[in-house]
C-alpha cells in the first residue's frame, strides 16, 4: 500500500519511533522494568535519540516530557520516543506509565549531527515499467523522450538504474536495478527515470521506422517507432513487463 509523504526529515522520527521496539528488543527482555533506555546517552545537536520504557505495553498510554523544554523536538508513539535537541546542554527525558515515573539523561554537545546516507541496489524481479513517450523540441534539436515508471514500489528518493543508447537509428533501453538511500527518509511509492534520445539523433528527427528493444530482468521486449511528419506511433505488442502509453504522440 501506498504509503504518504510527509516532510522528510519528520517522517524518519517517526519511522525510528514505530521501529524502537525492535532496536531495543533485547533490553526490552532482560532489563527492568519500569526503565527509561535510549539509544545513546551523549548525542550531537540535530541527531536523532531513539528512547523505550522497558517492560511498558506498546499499547500502553505513555505521558513524556523534556527539561528544560523548548529545546527539544519529541515525536512519541506510545512506550517509544525519538527525541533530538537543538542546544547544547544536559536535559532529563521523563516517561510516565501508570502514574510510574522513569527519567533519563542525556548529554547534548555543541557540534551539530551530519547524517550518514547509504546507498544499496534493489533488483526489479516482479516489477513492471511503463514508458511514457514525449516528443521534445528545441531551436535547433528534436527528440525522442520517454519518462519509466515503476509499478512496485520503493524508497521515494531512489534512482531508477538505466543504460540506454541509440546508434545506428536502434534505441535501446536496459534497466539495471533500482539505487535506494539507507535510511529511507519520505516513505515508498513508484520510481521514475528521464530517458532522453539526444545524443547521436540527427536534427531534426528524421521520418522513417527505427528499431527499439527494451530489457527488463533479463526479458527482452522488441518493437519499433514509427515517425512522420505529423505523429510517432510505437508499435508494441506488449500488456505486461514493459509498457507504452500511449502508443502515438503528435509531433
Amino acid at each position: 500500500m501506498k504509503k504518504l509523504m510527509f516532510g522528510s526529515f519528520a517522517l524518519l522520527l517517526v519511522i525510528l519511533v514505530i521501529s524502537a521496539c525492535n532496536k531495543f528488543g533485547d533490553l526490552g527482555g532482560g532489563g527492568s522494568n519500569g526503565k527509561l533506555v535510549a539509544s545513546s546517552y551523549k548525542v550531537k545537536r540535530y541527531q536523532p535519540d531513539t528512547l523505550l520504557l522497558n517492560g511498558a505495553k506498546a499499547t500502553d498510554s505513555v505521558h513524556w516530557s523534556v527539561t528544560p523544554s523548548g529545546y527539544d523536538s519529541l515525536i512519541t508513539k506510545n512506550n517509544a520516543a525519538v527525541v533530538f535537541f537543538k542546544k547544547a546542554g544536559v536535559y532529563q527525558v521523563k516517561a510516565t506509565d501508570a502514574g510510574v515515573p522513569a527519567t533519563v539523561s542525556i548529554t547534548v554537545s555543541d557540534s551539530v549531527y551530519h547524517p550518514v546516507i547509504t546507498y544499496w541496489y534493489t533488483q526489479l524481479t516482479g516489477d513492471q515499467i511503463t514508458l511514457v513517450p514525449h516528443y521534445v523540441t528545441g531551436h535547433d534539436s528534436s527528440f525522442i523522450q520517454f519518462v519509466a515508471q515503476t509499478k512496485n514500489y520503493y524508497c521515494g528518493t531512489s534512482r531508477l538504474m538505466e543504460a540506454d543508447s541509440l546508434i545506428g537509428g536502434k534505441y535501446g533501453i536496459r534497466f539495471l536495478d533500482a539505487m535506494q538511500p539507507n535510511p529511507c527518509v519520505i516513505g515508498e511509492s513508484p520510481i521514475a527515470a528521464v530517458i532522453s534520445f539526444a545524443n547521436n539523433q540527427p536534427a531534426p528527427l528524421p521520418n522513417g521506422t527505427f528499431p527499439l528493444s527494451v530489457t527488463l530482468n533479463n526479458t527482452t521486449y522488441t518493437g519499433s517507432i514509427v515517425v512522420t511528419s505529423a505523429t510517432i506511433t510505437f508499435n508494441w505488442s506488449y500488456t505486461a513487463g514493459v509498457l507504452i502509453s500511449p502508443m502515438q504522440i503528435n509531433r
